[in-house]
């Protein structure tokens, strides 16, 4: 396989005059079978077209087992047309994440879709344990690394070897559909985070919303952000469009009357299959027209017909505007939008005293600038000289945030960027950059209706992000797993968390007693 197919995606999303079209392959659970048959089939056909620049591919998604996204990329590799990754985290630590990115390069695999993941669902014998060690935008960090002959520190096994640069083109994914203000503003911070980490290319959520579309783009305009973005048309049957009309869809939100709409064309006597491809057409014209540099289509059930079909009337909506009246335009009722509701005027958001009391505690004893810094650094260096201090240092430590934070002591505390509530105890997905995607107004993917999502309870309760000053937030690396259920504080002051202290009183070295 030659490497320029493989980049056939990379090339016409680049390419500013050209509109990309991908398509999405949900690979079932198992190695083959007919629906693997179909799959193969449609892309051959695509393959022949040439409309579609790129198959992507999921990667577990709903958290169930599937057939790897690598071993279907490497058959439609084959076929001569770009698969598109995509590379979820959710079962996979740093290390096994590396591995997989060397096994993408090794076989010309360079596109990819970094995705946080849905949380783990049923598996062999009952739930999986979730793996969460990365986000999104530390993943992109590494890759960013990637792409320059890499260096290993000294001490690491292999040192004597240094990586090559490897050429990925990665893109993040982001939601403009979120119908509360704290998650719709930490989606854009996140975006944004992302881009500053290396993303290439944005894809958004589905969606049905066409003015969140627009506030998208509005949005990277206003930051001066050139960035493709790619929007995600999606043709859901009956049966899904009712299971994620009740929320059962990580992230994902269809409204009642766009569900009304697909129960009436039902009666029809192509049981509105035709209906549902000039819909998503016209959607797709609106969005080209929009400025949007491409669409990712998926639908259930869609035969190649079906997408050339679709493309062909999109076109020609495209190029030949009609006054058509058909509705494409979904909104969910009582949705937040940014370029309106953010600039109302809003009752002044009143802070728990217990976030002033934190951030007092933290501002005195935890920054360099603070009135008691000099004197905990010093006798948190003075402690770990002495075994026997810093046990009960620990244990001090522990008993107190466990008491005001569920401390869970992983010894890298990140409490400051979170309001004073703790990602590690709060956050099914223990996310340390701000939330995941999967979120449905306002609660957690995980405890849908039941519990609000960390992040949101965080925006309510902080300071940061507003809506009215989106930026990207400063990315916190992940969690060296080595100073768990060690003191946070003594390794802050020692320079061993993420902050990185310098050190200007070192630790004499000899034996501790």
């Amino acid at each position: 396989m030659t490497k320029a197919a493989t980049n056939i995606f990379r090339d016409s999303l680049l390419r500013k005059e050209e509109f990309t079209t991908t398509f999405e392959l949900v690979p079932g659970r198992g190695s083959g079978g007919k629906r693997l048959e179909k799959i193969l089939t449609l892309a051959e056909l695509a393959k022949n077209d040439g409309r579609i620049k790129a198959f992507s591919i999921t990667d577990n998604p709903g958290g169930h087992p599937a057939l790897s996204p690598t071993s279907l990329g490497l058959d439609i590799q084959a076929m001569g047309i770009s698969p598109l990754l995509h590379f979820s985290l959710k079962d996979k630590n740093r290390n096994m994440a590396e591995s997989q990115l060397f096994e993408c390069h090794r076989h010309d695999l360079l596109n990819i879709l970094v995705l946080g993941g849905d949380y783990p669902r049923h598996g062999f014998q009952g739930q999986a344990m979730p793996v969460f060690d990365l986000d999104s935008i530390q993943l992109l960090d590494m890759i960013c690394k990637l792409r320059s002959p890499l260096q290993l520190d000294k001490g690491v096994p292999g040192q004597a070897m240094d990586l090559p640069s490897m050429d990925f083109f990665a893109g993040c994914v982001v939601s403009p559909f979120k119908t509360t203000e704290a998650e719709q503003v930490w989606q854009y911070v996140k975006m944004l985070s992302k881009i500053q980490s290396g993303a290439s290319f944005v894809i958004t959520q589905l969606g049905y919303d066409m003015a969140k579309y627009k506030e998208l783009i509005d949005l990277c305009h206003n930051k001066q952000t050139d960035i493709p973005l790619i929007a995600n048309v999606f043709i859901p049957s009956l049966t899904v469009a009712r299971i994620m009309n009740r929320g059962k869809v990580p992230g994902v939100l269809l409204p009642d009357t766009l569900l009304q709409q697909i129960e009436k064309e039902q009666q029809t006597s192509d049981k509105g299959k035709e209906s549902s491809l000039l819909r998503a057409a016209q959607m797709i014209a609106a969005l080209r027209q929009m400025g949007y540099d491409g669409v990712h289509i998926g639908g259930n059930n869609l035969t190649f017909d079906d997408l050339s079909f679709l493309l062909g009337q999109a076109e020609n909506l495209y190029t030949y505007p009609k006054d058509d009246k058909r509705e494409i335009h979904f909104p969910v009722a009582e949705t937040w939008y940014l370029h309106s509701d953010c600039t109302k005027e809003k009752r002044k958001q009143k802070h728990p005293f217990i976030f002033f009391a934190n951030e007092l505690i933290h501002r005195q004893f935890f920054t360099p600038e603070g009135f008691f810094f000099p004197l905990a650094k010093k006798f948190s260096l003075f402690v770990l000289q002495r075994k026997r201090l810093e046990k009960i240092y620990s244990f001090v430590e522990h008993l107190c945030k466990k008491l005001l934070f569920h401390c869970r002591m992983c010894g890298d505390c990140t409490l400051s960027t979170s309001a004073y509530i703790c990602p590690q105890s709060g956050c099914p997905k223990k996310m340390i950059n701000g939330p995941c995607g999967g979120s449905n107004n306002g609660y957690c993917e995980v405890y849908p209706n039941e519990r609000i999502c960390f992040w949101v309870r965080s925006f309510q309760r902080g300071k940061n992000p507003v809506c009215s000053n989106i930026q990207p937030l400063p990315v916190l690396p992940p969690k060296d797993w080595s100073l768990n259920r060690s003191s946070s504080w003594l390794n802050y002051f020692s320079g061993k968390d993420h902050c990185q202290l310098e050190q200007t009183h070192s630790i004499p070295p000899k034996t501790r007693n």
